[in-house]
């Protein structure tokens, strides 16, 4: 009984909910989509376009598809004519966003040889926008070749994040990247035109201007998007931009102020007189001191009308920080006197073995005593007979005695230690001084009775004189 009740609620079920599916899916086929397209070409003409779609139907994925379509703006007195083509664009709705009290709205495109997608969601106060650009073909962009007449080369791709509070580009938030693959600029048979500029406005034939490889970023606060680190450097060139953008509404009417610093490389330069030309003109202009040419370009995304040459950039020295106030001065203070130097003392004496004690300083020796001459021996009386006639044998010679030896020398002081003193000058001089030789009269011993004394040698040092002969009187 109760698996009788169950089979019939599953097959009112499956009815239920086959007969929903056949509802949405002839829904979904049936909608009014040319009513939808015309909505959206409508949309479209109020940014400047007119949109023709050949086909417009339900898309797999869900949402709405169309087919070969085809955006042209229309010619103005400063732009051409620009059309794009798109072979296929997708647009979804999210109903579930609906419950939340918010609308998202979804949309990609195959255009430029790549891929573009971008989310939009709004509320009654807020919106946002992410997008991204995958590997577009740049020859294929119409803007750049319509503004400069030169094309473009290279891949290139993009990814932006921002926050749009109060639904207001002033006051946009976010962030938009780029890259950019084997670019290049002309393709040495377009000449360069630009009307405003009486030099250009005829056109400048240009080779073939290779950039390579860069990238580039802008970080959008309060509605002001500031250029960061966009920078080429390539063979032909090397290229820097700095600027502010602001955002406005429209879109196109946003204000771009920027300031560009390029050299051209010299291969680059002898390949096209007419360019070298120009370069030294502008030089007298532009050229700065690190000898790159600098100038400033002026408007809005529509009309960029003011360009002119300048040194200097005016977004190159950031916003100087308030100073903080000075301190209160202190009150003068007397300088301290410079301290006084003080001699080094003297170096300490080398260190004495602690076995060897240090002897007594050398003391000088005695003065030698003096030498006292011994008195004059007293002549001894002459004889009497015989001798003292010269009759009778003549006495014996006797040898004079000899002199007394000097003093002894006195004992020599012992040799002073590396640690004793030098001896008194005194007392080396008495040293080395030799004692005087005596000058006092050698003693003799007294005669024998009867013997004649010896004869006195002369007072002026000669011969002694012979003893008187027998002939002579006496």
């Amino acid at each position: 009984m109760l698996s009788e009740k169950i089979r019939r609620f599953g097959k009112a079920g499956m009815m239920a909910g086959f007969g929903f599916l056949v509802f949405v899916t002839v829904f979904y086929v049936t909608l009014p989509y040319v009513r939808f397209k015309d909505q959206i070409a409508g949309l479209v003409a109020s940014a400047g376009y007119d949109m023709e779609a050949k086909q417009a139907g339900p898309s797999l994925s869900g949402g709405m598809a169309l087919k070969e379509i085809t955006l042209v703006s229309p010619a103005t007195a400063t732009s051409k004519a620009t059309r794009i083509l798109i072979d296929k664009a997708t647009l979804s709705v999210s109903l579930l966003s609906r419950i939340f009290g918010t609308k998202a709205y979804g949309v990609s495109a195959e255009v430029f040889g790549g891929d573009i997608g971008a989310t939009v969601k709004t509320s009654q106060a807020d919106a946002s926008v992410k997008a991204r650009v995958d590997e577009i073909d740049l020859a294929e962009i119409p803007w750049v070749k319509n503004a400069t007449n030169l094309p473009l080369a290279g891949k290139f791709d993009l990814k932006a994040d921002m926050d749009l509070p109060k639904q207001r580009p002033s006051e946009a938030v976010g962030t938009l990247s780029w890259t950019c693959t084997s670019c290049a600029l002309g393709d040495g048979k377009a000449k360069l035109i630009i009307a405003s500029n009486p030099l250009l406005a005829e056109g400048l034939g240009l080779p073939k201007i290779r950039l390579g490889d860069f990238a580039g970023k802008i970080v959008i606060d309060k509605g002001v998007g500031r250029l960061q680190n966009v920078q080429i450097k390539s063979q032909d060139i090397e290229l820097s931009v700095e600027g502010e953008i602001h955002l406005a509404q429209p879109l196109a009417a946003s204000h771009v102020d920027l300031y560009i610093r390029f050299k051209l490389s010299d291969s680059l330069l002898r390949s096209s007189e007419k360019l070298r030309t120009i370069m030294d003109f502008t030089a007298q202009l532009g050229k700065r001191p690190d000898g790159f040419l600098g100038f400033r370009a002026t408007g809005t995304f529509q009309n960029m009308s003011s360009v002119q040459w300048a040194k200097t950039s005016p977004f190159g020295s950031p916003t100087p920080a308030p100073a903080k106030p000075a301190p209160p001065p202190r009150p003068a203070v007397a300088a301290a006197p410079p301290p006084t130097v003080l001699p080094a003392p003297p170096p300490p004496p080398p260190p004495v073995a602690a076995l060897a004690p240090t002897p007594p300083p050398a003391q000088a020796p005695p003065p030698p005593p003096p030498v006292i001459a011994p008195p004059a021996p007293t002549p001894a009386p002459m004889p009497s007979g015989p001798v003292a006639h010269g009759v009778g044998p003549s006495p014996p010679t006797t040898e004079p005695p000899a002199p007394p030896s000097p003093p002894p020398a006195p004992p020599a002081a012992p040799a002073a230690t590396a640690t004793s003193t030098a001896p008194a000058p005194a007392a080396a001089a008495a040293a080395a001084t030799p004692p005087a030789p005596s000058t006092a009269p050698a003693t003799t011993a007294p005669l024998a009775p009867g013997t004649a004394p010896p004869p006195i040698p002369p007072a002026h040092g000669g011969p002694p004189p012979a003893p008187p002969s027998d002939d002579e009187p006496r």
